[in-house]
């Protein structure tokens, strides 16, 4: 999540922090989509989002402030009711239980199990100031015995993101893919600070993964604004994560900048949350930003789209890997399967995981909310339709 919000960032969470959350002032709209009660119905070959709604539950005090389940900002299916969600404010993972009622999908209850304490290559405990944020997104190894996270930082070094893997056994690093462990990676030196690789995702059943820069690279254009949107770099590896390709990706532009209130003016932000692979080697794309609704009001809005590579450019060859400012390319293509606007509430979803099959066939998709600190946490639950 970015960082760079000086004042008004922190003013924002005192707010989120003492505020009573009320839903019914959070609104979404499903494209293309029945009412979340409804079976889900469609023409054959669409794949649609059905919101089922959101969950709020409190976290457990915890006493360790580097084991504390807070700022989840990834999260990732286990099999059956168990999830894993990652903080981007300690090097901790965290288990979840999340139980759902299977012909709705409707979420019933989340509890958190006992945390990870993610350790460096050595065994030893990352420092909870210099070294535990921003892990953002997670994936787990084929093997099921590790799980990748992906950082926008390299240790200390805010200016290089990096994939590390950590056994789950005991949270060790076993591995650690640098910007500088790939020629095709080192496009990523340009990133804006904290605007790194926010997303990963695995192919269910094939070996490749996928991640991608938050926000533009200095070196392909420009912050996204109310004008236009932000180019980004989907990027492709193998199962030993060694880079195959890059696309280019268009985030979309915020709604209006924020004019009220008056402390988070001109702290507008926009980027690419996550990505989510599903069977057929298309993708699933969480975009959020933080800016102004059509009143100036600031707004969380989500949006998920059906992404597809296909006839895309690979821009990490010849002079598309310098830079994609003044270049033509082709885009990944996407469509837009659902959107949400919660205002200024805990409603910074940023996470997203595959869950179970529901009764109907349904697969249930599950978005996580990243609180920044505290103890207050968000959960929404949606339907995916992937028609046979």
């Amino acid at each position: 999540m970015p960082r760079g919000l000086g004042l008004g960032r922190f003013l924002a969470a005192i707010f989120l922090a003492f505020c009573v959350l009320d839903t019914t002032k959070s609104g979404w709209t499903a494209v293309d989509a029945p009412k979340p009660e409804s079976t889900a119905v469609g023409a054959p070959g669409v794949v649609r989002l059905i919101a089922v709604g959101r969950y709020d539950f409190e976290a457990p005090a915890v006493a360790e402030r580097a084991l504390r389940p807070e700022g989840l900002s990834g999260i990732v299916s286990l099999g059956s009711e168990r999830y894993l969600a990652v903080s981007d404010e300690h090097a901790s993972l965290h288990t979840l239980t999340i139980q759902v009622d299977p012909t709705t999908g409707r979420i019933r209850s989340a509890r958190f199990g006992e945390p990870i304490r993610l350790l460096d290559s050595l065994g030893a405990h990352f420092p909870d100031s210099a070294m535990g944020k921003d892990r953002e997104a997670i994936a787990v190894e084929t093997t099921g015995q590790s799980v990748w996270i992906a950082n926008e930082r390299t240790g200390a070094d805010l200016h290089r993101p990096s994939i590390a893997r950590h056994l789950l056994t005991d949270g060790r690093m076993t591995e650690l893919v640098r910007t500088d462990s790939h020629p095709m990676l080192r496009v990523f030196e340009h990133i804006r600070v904290n605007l790194g690789f926010e997303s990963l995702t695995r192919r269910p059943g094939a070996s490749e993964y996928w991640t991608a820069n938050e926000g533009p690279l200095t070196v392909d254009g420009p912050p996204g604004s109310e004008i236009a949107g932000g180019v980004v770099r989907l990027q492709k590896f193998d199962e030993a994560m060694h880079p195959l390709a890059q696309l280019a990706y268009v985030v979309d532009p915020y709604t209006k900048r924020i004019t009220s209130p008056f402390y988070l003016v001109r702290n507008d932000v926009s980027g690419l949350s996550d990505l989510l692979a599903l069977d057929d080697g298309r993708l699933l794309a969480l975009e959020r930003s933080f800016a102004g609704d059509s009143t100036g009001n600031v707004n969380f809005r989500n949006r998920i789209y059906l992404v597809d590579v296909t006839g895309a450019t690979d821009v990490s060859q010849g002079e598309f890997a310098s830079g994609l400012a003044g270049r033509a390319y082709t885009p990944a293509r996407k469509t837009l399967l659902w959107e949400l606007n919660s205002g200024f509430t805990n409603s910074n979803f940023e996470g997203m995981a595959l869950g179970e099959h529901l009764a109907n066939g349904d697969r249930l998709l599950i978005l996580i909310a990243d609180n920044d600190t505290g103890r207050n946490e968000a959960l929404y639950a949606l339907r995916l339709v992937v028609p046979k």
